[in-house]
This record gives C-alpha cells, structure tokens and sequence, in this order.
C-alpha cells in the first residue's frame, strides 16, 4: 500500500474516532441553536473531522523512524518553487505531469476546504477564513522545519515558504467558491421545534450511550494507570469494570434524580413534566428503575445470557420510543413522565409555526 493510500485511510480511521467524540458537543450545540441535528449537520461533523485529520496525515506522515532519514533544507526563496512550474504553452497534459505544478495545485486543493468550513460552518468572512489558512499554514510548515518542535534532530520534511502563498490562497478560493451557498440559506432562521420528534430521542440515546462509554473508559485507564504508575500492583480488573460502569451509572443517576434527565436528554436540549407536583420525585426513581438502571444491572449482574436480555431490552427501550406517544418510551410511559423540548420558542414564532405562517 502506497504512503498516500495508507494517509488517506489513516485520516478516515481517526476521523471517524474522533467524529463520535464530538457529537454530544456537536449535538448539544445543534439543539440549542437550531433545535434539530439534521443529515447535513452530521455530514459537516464527519467530514470536518477527516478532513482535519487529513491535513495532519499529509503533511506530517509517515513519521520516519530517528536517524532514518536525511535533513531536509527549507525553501525560504519566496516563488522559487512556483517558479519552476512549466509553461502551458507546453500543452495541458504535459503542464499538469510537471511536478511543480502538481505540489502547487495539490497544496491549494488541500486548503479549499478550510476555507469554506469556515466561512459555512463558522459563519466568518473571508478576510478571517484566508487568515486561517495562513494561520493553519504557518503551524503546518513550522511543524515540519522544528523536526516536530524538536522531536527530530532536524527536518524531515522540507520547510517551503511558497507554500505559505498557495495554502493561502487555497482558503481564500473556497471561501469565495462558498458564497453562492451563502446567498441562497435563508436571512430568517425556521422557529425552532415545539415537539419531540423521534431523531431527537435517539441521538439524546446515542448520547447516553457515547457519554457512558467514554466516561466509562476514563475511568478505566485511570485506575490501570493508578494501579500500574502508582501503586505499582496488578491490574485488578474486577474492580476496574465495576468502577467503569458505576461511575457513568451514578452520574446518570444524579441528572435522573436531581434534574428528571439523562445526560443524553440534557444534551439534547429535552426536559420532563410530572402529571402532578407530588408525582415528581417518584416519577424520577421510576423513570431510573425502568430507564438506564436496568442497562447498568445487566451490565453487572453475573447472571446467564445477561449480553442477550441486555440487547433485548435495548431493543425493547428503542421500539417503545418508535410506538409510544410523543415517543415518551418505555421509561416515561411506566414513570408517568412528560418529554418536553428544553428550548421553546417565543410564544408569537410558534403561533406562526402551529398556524403554517412561519
């Protein structure tokens, strides 16, 4: 496999890693701001993070093994690479086989999508989306002169002052490619949603699930860590899953307890209603009985054939919020609870909304 397919395949392996790590900001930021997280949003999310990761694979990969590799000298003549680029009177074909010229297009293809991440995603001019190519390239190129800011005794990759221009430039060309975009999105943002739709209870879900996990992975490598470095023991690994899981559990029962929601719903912008003011403490211990305290004690419990009654019921939770009323599901249908949107609407923006106005 060649070094640019296996950079290529590189940037979409931690992109995608570092993809699922930011969907609950991500998500927490879309509810809030638009009330919804639509196909575009996550599209904008995934190729954000390859395209980021991208930009490191190709201008720092493959790291060479120490003393393997020869120095590089910079290029710090300013157009001395562009001026070597051949002349198109030569014929097109052979202007594009030149080699000059294919680093020049190549660094500027590289940073067009900087530019116009910026100027859509952001929501920044084009004066701030040029800078940040500049800036992104001047971090690369010093990156590559300080042999990794001193990782390596020297450079091995070569410092190139044109590139600053062309990297530059790239950003500037799709910051300009993205305005047509801009002209068509509306100058009025649509009102914000009034129910619960089902996409927003499973991504609040899928947030429950990520945070768990992640939290729960912490913790893990915390404690090997504390084992190993510190306390200079073994392992410990029964007591390193229960602490993996109670931690994630204690802190999603809090939210459940203290606030009538997981962490998920939280992130997603939902909140829940007691029928009756009395019925909200009790509510809420029903709501963690039947909700992610059951997911916890399959997780835990040394019973047989707890990873198929755990799929089971994970399967169950999911299809109850499919079928059941404002998609309350299996949890807030037995608690007696009520799923709300956290962020509602001025009261004149929905009228509009409810009355096809808006």
């Amino acid at each position: 496999m060649s070094d640019q397919a296996l950079n290529a395949l590189t940037a979409v392996a931690l992109g995608g890693v570092v993809a699922v790590v930011l969907f609950i900001p991500v998500a927490a930021y879309e509810y809030r701001r638009d009330g919804r997280l639509g196909a575009g949003d996550l599209t904008t999310l995934i190729t954000g993070a390859v395209y980021g990761l991208s930009l490191w694979t190709y201008t720092l990969l493959p790291l060479p093994d120490r003393g393997d590799f020869r120095c590089r000298v910079a290029q710090t003549d300013l157009l001395g690479t562009i001026g070597l680029m051949g002349s198109p009177d030569d014929g097109v074909r052979v202007f594009l086989r030149d080699p000059a010229v294919q680093q020049v297009l190549l660094n500027v293809l590289l940073f067009v999508p900087l530019g116009v991440f910026v100027r859509l995603v952001l929501r920044r001019g084009v004066v701030v989306a040029t800078l940040s190519g500049l800036a992104m390239s001047l971090a690369i190129e010093m990156t590559q002169r300080t042999g990794v800011w001193g990782f390596y005794d020297c450079a091995y990759r070569r410092f190139d002052v044109d590139d600053l221009v062309v990297n530059t430039l790239g950003a500037l060309a799709g910051a300009l490619l993205s305005w047509p975009v801009l002209r068509r999105r509306s100058e009025t943002p649509p009102p914000l949603p009034t129910r619960v739709t089902w996409g927003r209870r499973m991504a609040g879900m899928l947030s429950d699930a990520l945070f768990v996990l992640m939290l729960g992975g912490a913790v893990a490598v915390a404690w090997r860590g504390l084992m190993f470095y510190v306390l200079d023991t073994g392992p410990h690994r029964a007591e390193q899953w229960l602490l993996q899981w109670s931690v994630p559990f204690a802190v999603e029962a809090l939210c459940v307890l203290g606030l009538g929601r997981t962490v998920g719903e939280i992130v997603v912008s939902v909140r829940t209603e007691s029928p009756r003011r009395w019925w909200t403490g009790p509510g809420r211990l029903l709501k963690l009985a039947f909700g992610i305290g059951p997911v916890f004690w399959l997780v835990l419990a040394p019973i047989p054939y707890r990873g198929q009654l755990l799929a089971a019921y994970l399967l169950i939770t999911v299809v109850a919020t499919f079928w059941t009323r404002e998609h309350r599901g299996l949890s807030h249908v037995l608690s007696g609870l009520r799923l709300r949107v956290a962020v509602r609407p001025e009261p004149e923006v929905e009228a509009r909304s409810e009355t096809g106005v808006a």
